[in-house]
């Protein structure tokens, strides 16, 4: 071998080991944002005045994760088509909407974040194959249940929830108890799609176990439901393209419907929802959602800007007077996006989603997309779509499940290329 050509074999092997750690450098920096960004912790855990901690480290893994990217040659290449355009002009308008806001310092770190984050899952989904961004997101959220089980069984002082309301039910080391039940279901669903994908039987039930006890404990049926139906959605989906199908058109079945309840509380101005003799609140929610709908003529275009509602003090103060609490939380990501970027806003959405479902469609049709991918990219839409009707996902800046969101629907942004990835021995099932 001459010289030139050692010399090129070295340089390439040095490559090779290069991008090898820049892989394992954003592969740890999920985990590690996943553990930091997927709630608020316990007081007793982190002081409330030092929750900033938690924000400040998801972007800097965000950041880490950007400049490891630079290292790694793109798996995927994405393609300039009306789905990328519609999704990506809806995160610019969000993003400078903080510019009608009253430009507090929180809005425009907030715009700041979700412009970083929106870079990175460009990034992330361009350079990591789907399944080992799930291993290392499942990592993450095992390190917060297990964690959070331990509390609930030696520190009950913090792991456990003794207020009248929630008297024994399992918070472990978030705030609230709702937060753990949604992490756990998120991990119940990314463990069984990793069990369908080839984990090993003890490590599956080890962690399934675990995800749905911190569930069950922590008294979130809601999110126990949702979990099992979305896992029930990725094992119908693998034995039937029929129902993939279907399953793929549920997002904007379910932004329609946010539509038609938002338009029902902005006509009748009532604070609940009446159904015969029932008067339905979903745990004083609607007073929430009817007040700041109540609202939607101040701003009806653009919206308030992103963080540009709850900051207003006038705003704040009428709710709790009226209430005796408040919180600065829409509990409903469809209404977060209604109120702070408006009706064009919305109107952005609706159009990204219904664009995104008919690409998965076209993508299922001609085979371009791993099925056992398409399965997880609509199973985890369709629970994300589903949260939102009564938790605030949707804007996350800093929050991991609502940036990996955006990463898989950027995942569908590709150029059809005919392949079979399965999908033949799937259709003749």
């Amino acid at each position: 071998m001459d010289a030139s050509a050692l010399d090129g074999a070295i340089r390439q092997t040095r490559g090779v080991d290069i991008e090898r750690a820049a892989k394992a450098i954003m592969s740890w920096s999920i985990t590690i944002n996943v553990v930091a960004s997927m709630g608020t912790f316990n007081t007793a855990l982190l002081a409330v005045e030092q929750t900033y901690l938690q924000q400040f480290a998801a972007l800097s893994m965000w950041i880490l994760l950007i400049y490891a990217s630079a290292f790694v040659r793109p798996n995927l290449r994405l393609g300039g088509n009306p789905d990328l355009i519609a999704i990506v002009s809806f995160y610019v308008l969000a993003a400078i909407s903080v510019l009608w806001t009253n430009l507090g310092v929180a809005a425009i770190m907030k715009s700041a974040a979700l412009a970083i984050t929106t870079f990175g899952a460009f990034c992330l989904i361009t350079r990591l194959d789907v399944d080992d961004i799930v291993k290392s997101i499942t990592r993450g959220f095992f390190v917060l249940v297990a964690a959070s089980a331990f509390f609930a069984a030696f520190v009950p002082d913090i792991g456990i929830d003794r207020s009248w309301m929630h008297n024994g039910q399992w918070q472990g080391v978030y705030e609230s108890k709702q937060t753990l039940g949604f992490v756990g279901a998120y991990l119940m669903f990314f463990a069984y799609y990793r069990k369908i994908t080839g984990q090993k039987w003890l490590p599956f039930l080890v962690t399934f176990l675990l995800a749905s006890t911190c569930v069950l404990a922590s008294g979130s049926r809601g999110a126990g439901a949702v979990a099992l139906a979305a896992c029930g959605l990725l094992f119908t989906s693998l034995r039937s393209v029929n129902c993939m199908k279907v399953f793929a058109v549920l997002p904007f079945v379910m932004c329609i419907m946010a539509g038609v309840l938002i338009l029902y509380f902005y006509l009748t101005g009532y604070d609940a929802i009446h159904v015969l003799d029932w008067r339905i609140d979903f745990t004083e929610r609607t007073f929430i959602w009817q007040y700041a709908i109540s609202h939607f003529d101040d701003a009806p275009l653009l919206g308030f800007g992103i963080n540009g509602f709850w900051t207003t003090q006038s705003i704040y103060d009428y709710f709790e007077q009226n209430h005796g609490w408040v919180l600065d939380n829409y509990h409903s990501g469809y209404l977060a996006i209604l109120m702070e970027t408006g009706f064009l806003g919305y109107l952005l959405f609706a159009a990204s989603v219904f664009l995104f479902s008919n690409k998965v469609l076209y993508l299922i049709s001609t085979r371009s997309i791993d099925r056992f991918h398409c399965a997880l990219i609509i199973g985890f839409s369709v629970l994300s779509f589903q949260t939102n009707f009564t938790e605030t996902i949707f804007l996350r800046s800093t929050m991991f499940t609502s940036v990996l969101l955006l990463a898989f629907f950027l995942a569908t942004c590709r150029p059809a290329m005919p392949e079979d990835h399965g999908y033949r021995e799937l259709a003749q099932k």
